[in-house]
């Protein structure tokens, strides 16, 4: 597997392989199709509700055409991406972030080595951009490392004790 580099932590990046659409090839730079999912940030930092969450944008380029929706994802949502990551594998399709509000991602392996990436957001802007991408062989391999990465570098602190009730982790850990 190629080394994986991003200047900003991207939960998801699939792009076409370097020669198709004028591909940017995995460094980010040229043309090409890609669809991008990256961290901006802690939602709230030093909150209990809202500092595991992590503030996201969904970039999707497509030759001239760009969108990007705003997202929070939560450690559920990571959780639901890392099974998303498995169906995958078995050749499924998927949908992401499928909640009532906000963007929706669906992956749906297509010809051999292809996907078809949408992302939908009925519920705020009415739009929804589908992106064919011909992907490098082992791309699955660097979403999942894509996904460890994120995880490294966000971990979660903040545990639910009850339900509703909140705690810093490494309080709990004291307690212990």
């Amino acid at each position: 597997m190629s080394e994986i580099v991003a200047s900003q932590h991207e939960l998801i990046r699939l792009t076409d392989r370097p020669g198709f659409h004028d591909a940017p090839g995995r460094d980010g730079h040229g043309g090409g199709h890609s669809v991008r999912v990256r961290v901006l940030g802690r939602h709230t930092p030093g909150s209990l509700l809202g500092h595991d969450w992590l503030d996201c944008e969904i970039a999707v380029t497509a030759g001239s055409v760009h969108g990007r929706f705003t997202i929070v994802v939560t450690d559920r949502q990571l959780q639901q991406w890392e099974q998303a990551l498995e169906r995958l594998a078995r050749g499924l399709a998927v949908r992401w972030l499928d909640e009532e509000h906000g963007p929706e991602l669906r992956i749906e392996p297509g010809r051999p080595g292809g996907v078809r990436v949408t992302v939908s957001d009925a519920e705020r802007s009415g739009v929804m951009l589908r992106v064919v991408l011909s992907p490098a062989p082992d791309w699955l391999r660097e979403q999942r490392a894509l996904l460890d990465l994120v995880r490294e570098a966000y971990p979660s602190e903040v545990v639910e004790v009850a339900p509703g009730v909140h705690a810093w982790r490494d309080l709990q850990a004291c307690k212990a």
